[in-house]
């Protein structure tokens, strides 16, 4: 008898059962852990979403560190979802300790959420839901935005038991439908826009005929009623509205740069090796789309090119993937308060697609297409691994000035030469490096941009001494004039080219140096 690995593994007498669930989970706890095992995990805006933490929980407890310095205003903003689950996991466990439990709580968010997303509207695209590991590492993430990105899994949620319930009463949808969307909505109001289009095409596709859709809105308004009050009375009452740049949207370059980020569904974030595994995993996904349109198209009984005889799940995905298609092309990178609008929508269009897919065993075989795609997700991490490790070092070799004597208060500033023709990493792990620093040495990093946003507690008080600009803090040190801010204590430098040397040399002296990173202190130390 010919034996065979493979039965065996899956036989009765196997300690486990190799089953697709089990890799999915296995692959699920591995992302998980590459997040702990990483010293310090490499976003651009983590470092003062932590830092912020801890004045926040320093201020409601009396203020005795950083209440000299900073205030805050606990207002009911859609931007809630970080500091919510965070700020009470801050009082058992260190700061870097709840970044690490803030990611995987939203690791195993994202793997559940399209578990049930998959299920709900095509089970048999079950077998296509390995896909979603190469879009956990999003660029959304990477770049800190904590409270959009862990939102996102819940508008899945929401979407896929709104389908699931679009037959129950009026009274349980009302319930239900504000119940979600005020959560989603105090989470984030981007994803709370997606969950109100996703109810818009719930209902066109349960509208029978167009004559019905006019009603079948109103009344989605009535019920939705609530959750709009709440987004309209906050609209009404911000305080800081900045106009979109829509001169922006005649910009060739901008449509280029648009195109290149949907292609990759957002993941090629810090170095421009991710494309390798980004375009193989482009590649199989629209290898398997196209041959899903190929088979619909072809199959009598679905009729895709008929609008009318499409399934009403797939008419659902299908409207919602356009509309968020058309918002991602034709919005401005500044919309409604917060700057990379457009780049938040790939790696979510992408999840939208997924049910989509469908396998004909004539042409594939369930067992390939899972192996080829669980494939590409190992190499996505792989090379993942690889780059957050060394950001991760970079992180340690810039915070090396720790024990070099910066005193407790003492207001400190990154400066990082740029180099404009390099064009790479398009995410900064070292930006908010001097949170770090504020986090640990209990330092005022005065690039603290979350002090000048409405959709943070955190403020600078009134008597803190004039800083440059945020724009100059992060992105044109060398424009500086020192002299205009002696407040300005130590200037924490990282691979400081040779003509920014002689220009700090005026006013600063380097008290520690290691590697690429360099400390500075005032010449006359002002208090």
């Amino acid at each position: 008898m010919k034996f065979s690995a493979s039965k065996f593994l899956q036989s009765k007498y196997s300690p486990i059962n190799l089953t697709p669930s089990f890799f999915y989970t296995l692959l699920l706890i591995i992302h998980i852990g590459l997040v702990w095992v990483t010293p310090y995990f490499p976003t651009q805006d983590g470092p003062g979403h932590i830092y912020n933490l801890v004045i926040l929980k320093d201020l409601i407890n009396g203020g005795k560190e950083w209440g000299s310095f900073f205030s805050y205003q606990l207002h009911a903003v859609p931007n809630l979802a970080f500091i919510l689950i965070s700020y009470p996991l801050l009082q058992f466990f260190p700061p870097l300790i709840v970044e690490k439990l803030f990611i995987s709580i939203y690791i195993v968010l994202m793997g559940s959420s399209v578990y049930l997303f998959l299920r709900t509207f095509n089970k048999a695209s079950l077998t296509f839901i390995f896909f979603v590991f190469p879009v956990i590492f999003n660029f959304n993430l990477m770049m800190g935005f904590y409270s959009y990105v862990i939102t996102v899994p819940l508008f899945l949620f929401a979407f896929s038991l709104s389908w699931k319930t679009r037959n129950r009463s009026a009274a349980y949808k009302f319930i239900f439908i504000n119940l979600a969307g005020l959560i989603i909505f105090y989470f984030h109001i981007i994803p709370f826009i997606f969950f109100l289009l996703s109810l818009l095409c719930i209902t066109i596709v349960q509208s029978n005929g167009f004559k019905r859709i006019f009603f079948d809105q109103l009344k989605l308004l009535s019920i939705i009623s609530p959750s709009l009050l709440v987004l309209f009375l906050y609209l009404a009452n911000s305080t800081k509205s900045v106009l979109p740049d829509f001169a922006y949207l005649f910009s060739l370059s901008r449509y280029i740069y648009l195109r290149n980020d949907l292609f990759f569904f957002s993941t090629v974030t810090f170095s421009q090796w991710q494309m390798l595994p980004g375009f193989m995993f482009t590649c199989l996904f629209l290898s398997f789309f196209i041959l899903s349109i190929y088979l619909l198209i072809k199959d009598p009984d679905k009729g895709w090119l008929k609008i009318g005889d499409v399934s009403a799940s797939d008419k659902v995905l299908i409207y919602l993937s356009f509309l968020l298609l058309l918002i991602y092309f034709a919005t401005p990178f500044r919309f409604g308060g917060g700057d990379f609008f457009n780049q938040r929508f790939p790696w979510v269009i992408f999840i939208i697609l997924l049910p989509l897919l469908q396998i004909n065993k004539r042409f594939l075989s369930e067992r390939f297409v899972l192996v080829s795609i669980a494939s590409v997700a190992v190499i996505f991490l792989v090379f993942n691994a690889f780059i957050f490790l060394q950001q991760s070092s970079r992180v340690e070799k810039f915070l090396s000035g720790l024990n070099a004597g910066i005193p407790k208060g003492a207001y400190v500033m990154t400066y990082k030469t740029r180099d404009p023709e390099a064009g790479w990493p398009r995410i900064d792990a070292l930006m908010h490096g001097a949170s770090y620093y504020g986090i640990f040495n209990e330092c005022i990093d005065i690039g603290n941009y979350e002090t000048g946003s409405e959709y943070f507690p955190i403020k600078f008080k009134d008597n803190i001494p004039p800083f440059p600009s945020l724009d100059q803090i992060a992105y044109r040190a060398e424009t500086i004039n020192w002299s205009e801010y002696p407040s300005i204590q130590y200037v924490l430098g990282w691979e400081i080219n040779k003509s920014d040397k002689n220009k700090l040399n005026n006013f600063f002296h380097i008290i520690y140096e290691k590697d690429f990173f360099s400390l500075w202190q005032r010449n006359t130390i002002t208090p």
